[in-house]
């Protein structure tokens, strides 16, 4: 198979997904499709392990500057959500622009009146536009592991998703503290897992440019910011091992894991991009190496479809990211990029584990 198959893999996936309009309204569904009972502080999920899973994808939005945009944005995506009657929703990071202040009110219970006005639970994987760019002099100059530590005392202090209506998750840390973040559940035997991998090269601080650019950081403070993104990043594949490995003995149809970096940008992936430019740029300098080499070995020992979700880039994307050594496509395995920046947009993810796909996605087109 030729390496110009993605391409064509990714225009011919695109075009098959329907576009969805705001308008439209899936009749005959009921409000609340994921079926909760509560005993004392644990809930038991009914749904049926057959039926399928509607799911939106979004992240990296509600950017402008101007308050009442902002605002119809935030209104308009959260309705058109909320009549899709979703089972729950994944969100790729970036609660904010790269330029504005982070502010405990903007990073924090802006973000959590946006989640609660879903009707459905959110799984909620970190940005780098909430803490790791927070020491840029237009962000306010914020030490970002001041901002990591408020953040995850704020929003992953129980074992539960975001939303009114929280599911029960899994952590790698303790609730509130270091790597609480990192979270799973399983759902219609599916494995869905929040990974915390944001942009900006993870955290990685490896040249100057990086360290300096639109900031004031010291050496000492970037030196931090490096040690920070070690001890993330082991347990960031730490945590992926163990739950592919329980995927496998549980015999799961499918793993989803949601990101926010763009871990492919700025490469084009056709024409031998892949190998030739973006497989020798996965060296000690970039933050996502360590991830990508251990996502491939396992989705390659993994016989279940596997998807990976992200934003940062801001452009609506769906193709098969991923080739084997020989230079096929490797089949079990899907990315998709949300959209993002001045688009609002989200996509809509149908989880059936009767098709031999397990996952569909459709663009959920916003004005």
């Amino acid at each position: 198979m030729n390496i110009s198959r993605l391409t064509t893999a990714a225009v011919l996936i695109t075009a098959m997904l329907p576009v969805t309009t705001h308008a439209d309204i899936h009749q005959g569904h009921n409000k609340k499709s994921a079926k909760w009972d509560r005993q004392g502080s644990h809930e038991i999920l009914h749904k049926d392990k057959h039926s399928r899973l509607r799911v939106a994808l979004w992240g990296d939005e509600f950017y402008s500057d101007d308050p009442a945009e902002k605002a119809e944005a935030i209104e308009q995506t959260i309705s058109s959500m909320n009549k899709h009657h979703l089972d729950f929703t994944l969100f790729a990071g970036d609660t904010k622009n790269g330029h504005s202040l982070c502010t405990d009110k903007a990073i924090g219970q802006d973000v959590i009146d946006i989640f609660n006005q879903l009707d459905a639970p959110t799984l909620y994987s970190l940005g780098d536009n909430e803490w790791t760019d927070c020491h840029r002099t237009s962000n306010g100059g914020y030490d970002p592991l001041e901002r990591l530590s408020f953040l995850r005392t704020t929003f992953f202090n129980k074992n539960t998703t975001q939303g009114q209506d929280p599911i029960e998750v899994e952590r790698q840390g303790e609730p509130g503290q270091a790597y609480s973040e990192n979270s799973r559940f399983v759902m219609n035997n599916v494995e869905f897992i929040a990974l915390h991998i944001p942009g900006s090269n993870n955290n990685l601080v490896a040249t100057d440019k990086q360290c300096y650019k639109k900031s004031d950081r010291t050496l000492q403070d970037c030196d931090a910011a490096t040690a920070e993104y070690r001890a993330r990043n082991a347990m960031n594949i730490a945590w992926l091992k163990e739950s592919f490995t329980k995927a496998r003995e549980n015999n799961h149809a499918g793993v989803l894991i949601v990101i926010q970096a763009d871990i492919y940008f700025p490469f084009e992936l056709s024409d031998g991009g892949y190998q030739k430019k973006f497989l020798p740029r996965l060296n000690a300098d970039n933050g996502y190496s360590d991830f990508f080499h251990t996502l491939v070995e396992e989705t390659h020992n993994f016989t279940g479809q596997v998807v990976l979700v992200h934003g940062d880039s801001h452009f609506f994307k769906v193709d098969e990211a991923m080739y084997n050594d020989d230079g096929t496509l490797t089949d079990n395995f899907t990315r998709v990029e949300v959209f993002g920046g001045d688009n609002n947009s989200w996509v809509e993810m149908t989880v059936d584990t009767t098709s031999e796909n397990v996952f569909r996605f459709s663009p959920v087109a916003l004005d």
